[in-house]
């Protein structure tokens, strides 16, 4: 789905739009990318003001976005509702 590039708003997105936990392993393995990549990606979304999150005790780790810049709502969903695709969110 995502590939070779990935910044760490489009994992954010993503993180959002799913509405659960990731680890490094799991965010790699839905972003297509390596669990290193992955890894600096968690490491700058929880670091990041931007972006609103919970996150479980090391060791193990897990990281969920509930906003990104006070949205709780992904851009993909956002436009779904524009466009009429969907009723609700």
């Amino acid at each position: 789905m995502y590939g070779n590039y990935v910044d760490t708003n489009a994992a954010a997105e993503a993180m959002l739009e799913a509405d659960k936990y990731f680890t490094s392993k799991s965010l790699a393995e839905k972003l297509n990318i390596t669990a290193k990549k992955a890894s600096g990606l968690l490491y700058n979304i929880r670091t990041t003001n931007k972006y609103e999150t919970i996150e479980t005790p090391l060791p193990n780790r897990e990281v969920k976005v509930i906003s990104i810049k006070g949205s709780k709502i992904s851009r993909n969903k956002l436009w779904d509702l524009a466009l009429n695709l969907k009723t609700h969110i």
